[in-house]
């Protein structure tokens, strides 16, 4: 790699609390929000700022600085902790201790209608967290449900099943349904998808019961997850063709009950206008925004007689503010009935991976075929090997699927955070680096404007030794890859994919393509990667420019890399450094 010159290592100290509160604070910055807690001016999108420190204690954070203000400023405010300081100035959420249940020895469980559910079988578990009985409540449709969704499958429905049934079918004493809105959420694989549509069928069979033709409105974050859902009762409807009419085609899946030309439609997220619903079933909501249920479902509910509304979500980090914050609502209203009705099996915060007892309390239904299943989930994500589109961090993705922990806060949309915490680029600056080891190398261009040149090797205490650098043109990018080429074995070589017709055809080895796949996976890595500390880097001011400048906005399909500055660099940088980290095996003959 080319030498450099050595520079200061920069500021060290940044411990983990000073990162996550710099994190907390990164998206009013950049949005304009935030104010000085020295001159009280407000810090400019793109301005230089820091988060200071207390004199009086330097383990006390002061708040948003200019970083001249930082720099300047000899004499600090009485502490005070972080989050109080933050407040004066920024508009952040309230973060309030997480809140326990109300435990199934609580006396106000003892209504008639719950009274069988109170003895819950060894391999089940109450509720961590659910409403207590409306208070209007007298009964619950629960046990005529469960017959009937019984008597249609010929096989029982779970303890849980009919728990949540009962919860969500609770009258006052004229009959009439009390919960309007009922949020349903747990862990995966554990027959959610089954309750839902033994729901959708009995609602469409209850003409009689409401007096009206009733129609069941089911979407959720993509089509397909509804169709699957509504699977096994289209293929049932079928056997019974003097009964239903079932629809597939053009854009409408749905089951129609003849006799009261009742019906179960299937729509997209975004086809749900314009239908009037009295049951209306959003799945997987956690991806789902607000403004398709309050201005899409929620109207065509308006006009019918007892309607509902189901939303069902396992939890995930990237959670709209749909479950988010009806969630939130539902937490301060567990023991009285003025909000919505939650039931909710998930894990606390503050349990451990391991701990198999937190396990359970995100898994309604529990064997040991279950257990295992989950142990091989834990496994895989430390590893890195457990993959979900929407969920980038494997250890993550572990918590929401199986443990079902929601975020305890929202974060603003299209927020965006510095690639790497404050001071930690600087922290992996090493001396006198080098090796033998091939290198893996990357070239991008800036949109004609310039270009970049990236290299990752291995070293032999197993960290990943990483430079990069600027170039006037693509044709000296080439130059400087050959020039490399000379001095070092190119094992793999990555261009932009746009690029690739421009690179020499004797070019060794032969380039291949990468784009913004190989960019979202590269920035997880490198996060990962520096965090562990197995990154190291000479002194090369561009390429730390260009990390320690570098903005990313999380988003469902993994960190997006926001195009500014030298970007083209650190895309580089994350391309050069996946491939060396994950090499493909190569021929024996090279």
């Amino acid at each position: 790699m080319p030498a450099t010159l050595s520079h200061p290592r920069g500021e060290r100290g940044y411990g983990a609390e000073h990162r996550r509160i710099r994190r907390q604070l990164t998206p009013w910055v950049e949005s304009g929000a935030a104010r000085c807690v020295r001159c009280h001016e407000l810090i400019r999108p793109g301005e230089p700022w820091d988060l200071g420190h207390d004199d009086e204690d330097r383990s006390r954070h002061s708040g948003p600085e200019h970083r001249d203000c930082n720099r300047a400023t000899a004499g600090r405010a009485a502490a005070i902790t972080a989050r109080e300081r933050l407040r004066a100035f920024v508009d952040l959420p309230d973060e309030h201790p997480e809140r326990d249940g109300v435990p199934i020895s609580d006396e106000r469980w003892r209504v008639p209608w719950l009274l069988d559910l109170l003895d819950v079988p060894d391999n089940a578990v109450w509720p961590r967290l659910m409403t207590l009985p409306h208070e209007a409540a007298v009964d619950s449709l629960g046990e005529e449900f469960t017959a009937w969704a019984e008597a249609r499958m010929g096989r029982p429905l779970r303890w849980w099943q009919r728990l949540a049934a009962t919860r969500l079918l609770e009258v006052d004493a004229e009959g009439r349904l009390v919960w309007e809105v009922a949020l349903l959420t747990m862990a995966r694989q554990l027959g959610k998808s089954w309750l839902l549509r033994e729901l959708c069928l009995w609602r469409i069979h209850q003409s009689a019961r409401f007096g009206e033709a009733q129609d069941v409105l089911h979407t959720g974050k993509d089509v397909q997850v509804c169709v699957e859902v509504q699977r096994e009762a289209r293929l049932w409807a079928r056997t019974h063709p003097d009964l239903y009419r079932v629809t597939e085609g053009n854009g409408r899946i749905q089951i129609e009950y003849l006799p009261d030309r009742c019906r179960w439609l299937v729509r997209a997220r975004g086809g749900v206008y314009g239908y009037t619903a009295s049951l209306a079933a959003v799945d997987e909501c956690w991806k789902i925004d607000p403004d398709v249920v309050d201005e899409g479902v929620t109207p065509t509910m308006v006009e019918r007689e007892q309607p509902q509304l189901l939303l069902i979500s396992t939890a995930h980090r990237l959670a709209t503010t749909l479950m988010l914050g009806r969630r939130k609502v539902a937490l301060d209203h567990l023991e009285d009935s003025d909000g919505d009705l939650l039931v909710e099996w998930s894990a606390p915060r503050a349990v451990v991976l391991d701990d198999r007892n937190g396990w359970r309390l995100a898994s309604p239904h529990w064997t040991p075929r279950r257990e295992r299943l989950v142990a091989r989930q834990l496994d895989g994500a430390r590893l890195g090997d457990l993959h979900d589109p929407d969920e980038p961090d494997p250890v993550e993705s572990f918590r929401a699927q199986w443990l079902n922990q929601w975020p305890d806060r929202i974060t603003p949309p299209n927020a965006l955070d510095s690639l790497l915490p404050a001071g930690l680029w600087a922290e992996l600056a090493a001396d006198e680096l080098g090796g033998e080891a091939p290198i893996f190398v990357a070239v991008e261009d800036d949109y004609g404007l310039g270009a970049a040149v990236a290299a990752a090797a291995a070293l032999p205490d197993g960290r990943l030794e990483v430079d990069g650098w600027l170039c006037p043109d693509w044709d000296a990018a080439i130059r400087d890859v050959r020039r490399l080429g000379e001095r070092r074995r190119i094992r793999h070589l990555q261009v932009g994919a746009s690029l690739l017709a421009r690179v020499p055809r004797d070019m060794t080895p032969p380039p291949k393509p990468a784009g913004q796949s190989e960019t979202r996976v590269g920035l997880a890595l490198l996060r990962d990667l520096a965090a562990a500390g197995q990154i190291a880097h000479d002194v090369t001011p561009a390429l730390d420019t260009a990390v320690t400048g570098a903005r990313v906005r999380e988003s469902t399909t993994g960190l997006q890399l926001v195009a500014a500055g030298q970007s083209h660099l650190v895309k580089a940088l994350v391309w050069a450094l996946n491939a060396a980290h994950d090499p493909r095996p190569m021929p024996a003959v090279f």
